[in-house]
């Protein structure tokens, strides 16, 4: 309503919000608003974790998180640093057609509407760059990346102020997602 600058000046949660209601309500953002959401995504630094928490995970409940988490992903990455790597890491594996944050993000949309779930597909490969190697025929492997995953993410968690029940139900999934 009004200037979108204005309001995420006002209220930077607001951005995160306007993401959620794209994400459950399945409406594209018009292009100012969405221009501005990328001008003041920093802001949402200033904002308390609990407070983003609860709109991230009714935004990862979105039948449009997909598109949303694909569109906005330098949004994404103010809230958790660690998903940069994955931008346009090509898995260089006849089994994976997308880079890991694109994969990341289709597993999301395609999983059971249920946070923890979600949280936990968002999650689940953010280590695969830090276990990359190519073999001799230069297909790309990632063995260990689970555990990798799971180590990243103990930090994102507690950053988000999640509940202890949630934080252990998503690091579990993180780390044994192979299995």
């Amino acid at each position: 309503v009004g200037d979108p600058d204005k309001r995420f000046e006002e209220d930077a949660l607001r951005i995160i919000r306007a993401l959620r209601f794209s994400s459950v309500l399945g409406f594209e953002i018009e292009e100012k608003t969405r221009q501005s959401i990328f001008k003041h995504a920093d802001r949402l630094m200033a904002i308390s974790a609990e407070r983003v928490s609860v709109e991230l995970l009714k935004l990862l409940c979105g039948e449009n998180v997909t598109r949303i988490l694909i569109d906005y992903r330098d949004v994404f990455a103010v809230i958790i640093p660690e998903l940069k790597k994955t931008f346009d890491f090509d898995q260089n594996n006849k089994h994976h057609i997308y880079t890991v944050y694109d994969h990341m993000a289709y597993s999301v949309g395609f999983a059971a509407r249920e946070p923890d779930i979600r949280l936990a597909l968002l999650l689940h490969d953010i280590g695969k760059p830090d276990t990359y190697f190519t073999d001799d025929a230069g297909v790309g492997h990632f063995y260990g990346h689970g555990d990798v995953s799971a180590k990243i993410s103990l930090p994102i968690l507690s950053r988000l102020r999640l509940s202890r029940d949630m934080t252990d139900t998503v690091h579990t999934l993180v780390k044994y997602h192979d299995y």
